[in-house]
């Protein structure tokens, strides 16, 4: 069912590229991550069928062909340098998993340009993938996260701060990057992975005190009990909880919670898998850290790609202005 999936995602992919050439000149820049776990897959089932169809023989000649390599630095390095290659009418493809997409996604918005965007799925969650696909064809919204006023990061599905977020870090180990590399049920592999780690490090403190408003308005002081806040705008969620179709709309979730505990972590999930997360819809939402607790750490990501934080002030999240079109 997979494979037939993938191959149904890249004839569609095909399917649009020729359609396009047919109304001019157009240019397809492939963005590609050869250290990603599944980069001969990428390689075999996606890159060469692409490459056959536009430089072949009998390739398309209203089409031209750019093919960016993700560096060995950071989501955001390599975000600003594909937003400076791309032009007006490129139609830009990612292919691996949520963490090559994220690229993707920030360089299409950083560019300011008029972009279509779309992303193969080869990794363990593709949740970027997920969402892309519902709205082919569409315009959608992302997030954009600001910290201490200026741009952080932006993402098409999901941010989280705290204990999740600080969980990825495991997948970034030699030993777990080889694993999921060679094996199969890669995605109960990684269950068992977050699990263990839950286990060893479930009691640390995750996010000093804060203070929080929800469209302009100013909420009560969150003590240490807050292990998780996640911000969800897309269909899911690490592919296990349900997300929304907050991408179509001004609006994301908000869920503030303690999930240290296993038992609420568990039904976090579950609640998360068979009904969606339970929060509080927002135009914005910010944090602000009090005073005393500024020279902490905490942990953000978006959509599995994580990034350490210390001596902030303030966190703020909000919909992008400008929508990126899928294509």
């Amino acid at each position: 069912m997979k494979q037939k999936r993938k191959e149904t995602e890249l004839n569609y992919v095909l399917k649009r590229i020729t359609e396009e050439s047919n109304n001019g000149r157009i240019r397809v820049v492939l963005v590609v991550n050869s250290r990603s776990s599944q980069a001969k897959k990428v390689e075999t089932e996606a890159i060469r069928p692409i490459k056959k169809v536009i430089l072949g023989k009998t390739g398309l000649l209203n089409v031209t062909f750019f093919q960016y390599e993700v560096a060995p630095t950071d989501v955001d390095d390599n975000a600003e340098k594909l937003a400076a290659c791309l032009m007006d009418g490129d139609i830009l493809v990612t292919l691996g998993g949520d963490g090559t997409a994220t690229i993707g996604v920030n360089a299409a918005f950083l560019s300011g340009k008029k972009v279509r965007y779309y992303t193969l799925p080869f990794g363990n969650f593709n949740d970027i993938a997920r969402t892309g696909r519902r709205a082919r064809g569409g315009e959608v919204y992302g997030l954009e996260s600001r910290v201490d006023g200026e741009h952080f990061r932006f993402a098409l599905c999901y941010f989280t701060m705290g204990m999740l977020a600080e969980s990825t870090e495991v997948f970034d180990e030699g030993k777990i990057r080889e694993k999921l590399r060679k094996k199969r049920g890669r995605l109960c592999f990684s269950l068992v992975v977050l699990f263990k780690w839950f286990m060893k490090n479930h009691k640390k403190r995750f996010i000093p005190k804060f203070r929080y408003e929800l469209d302009g308005n100013r909420g009560g002081v969150e003590m240490a009990g807050v292990s998780d806040v996640v911000i969800l705008n897309g269909e899911s969620m690490a592919k296990l909880v349900r997300g929304g179709d907050y991408y179509l709309n001004d609006r994301f979730l908000v869920r503030m919670a303690s999930l240290q505990n296993i038992f609420t972590m568990c039904w976090f999930m579950i609640r998360g898998f068979f009904m969606g997360v339970k929060g509080e819809k927002a135009l914005k939402f910010k944090i602000t850290f009090e005073e005393e607790a500024v020279g902490g750490e905490v942990e953000i990501q978006a959509e599995g790609e994580y990034k350490k934080l210390k001596n902030v002030k303030n966190i703020e999240f909000k919909k992008t202005k400008e929508a990126l079109q899928i294509l």
